[in-house]
């Protein structure tokens, strides 16, 4: 019997992998028609970001990803920071509101994601380059200017879960340039009721299609979004952001458990429309 689900397994990641592949070739069709009809930074507009949010939330549904959110992302502009587990934290906070990430430049060379995440407005950055990361940040800051929301992960490397690196406070500075405030957002994963520290993280050496193959073959993993409370603009400096952030995280994570009913905040399914 054993060796019959196993097979069944691989079935399913098999066909999944294939809705993927579907989504990613619908993705690149949405870019190119986006792009000739509203120019080349179209997913700044309006219907840009809701396009967006539309794709991410569909994409991370055939990656089995059931998003739970509490608390909601701030409606204005605003720097959005979270803890680092997996590149699925991308999928999962893109599906929930639309937000325009910062990410190492290695994605930027990952077959057919790297392009796909550049032609929606990714900001890559060469870590370690100082003129990098001013270059960055005087595009962040037009990017809040025009009221949007932009991301980053402070950690500047991925973990299990277990616990939350120190926080880089280089791209904070881009909060009091854009006079926006900084909303931290604790982020973990559950499989089968208990924490997951193996099917999501994707750390060190992992493969990126290894990684995808066992997603597809476990089936739906919980992923659960604290929205905290944001930090006002101009009142802390960069440092003191970064640790204010990072506190606020670790709070929330030492005494999380996954969403249920008895969960003590208000709660909704997280999707293009939101609704519970």
């Amino acid at each position: 019997m054993t060796w019959l689900l196993n097979v069944l397994s691989h079935i399913k990641a098999f066909l999944s992998l294939i809705r993927l592949g579907v989504h990613f070739i619908y993705g690149f069709i949405i870019i190119f028609s986006h792009r000739i009809r509203y120019g080349k930074h179209w997913f700044y507009s309006t219907r840009g970001v809701s396009v967006v949010q539309r794709w991410m939330w569909q994409g991370s549904r055939i990656l089995g990803l059931n998003i739970q959110t509490s608390g909601a992302a701030y409606s204005q502009s605003a720097v959005l920071v979270s803890n680092h587990i997996s590149w699925l934290d991308i999928v999962a906070i893109a599906a929930t509101t639309p937000v325009t990430f910062v990410s190492k430049n290695d994605l930027e060379r990952w077959p057919f994601v790297g392009k796909l995440a550049g032609a929606t407005g990714t900001v890559f950055i060469k870590r370690g380059s100082v003129f990098a990361v001013h270059k960055t940040l005087n595009h962040l800051n037009e990017i809040n200017q025009s009221g949007c929301k932009t991301a980053f992960f402070p950690e500047g490397t991925t973990t299990i879960g277990e616990s939350v690196k120190r926080f880089n406070s280089g791209l904070f500075e881009s909060a009091n340039s854009a006079a926006c405030p900084v909303q931290p957002i604790a982020i973990s994963y559950f499989y089968q009721g208990k924490p997951d520290r193996v099917v999501a993280p994707y750390v060190d050496d992992d493969h990126f299609m290894a990684h995808l193959w066992n997603l597809f073959r476990v089936g739906t993993l919980q992923v659960q979004l604290d929205f905290l409370d944001e930090i006002p603009a101009n009142t802390l400096s960069r440092q003191e952001l970064a640790a204010a952030s990072r506190k606020r995280i670790v709070e929330v994570l030492e005494t999380s458990r996954m969403i249920d009913e008895d969960y003590p905040l208000e709660v909704c399914e997280a999707g293009y429309v939101v609704s519970g």
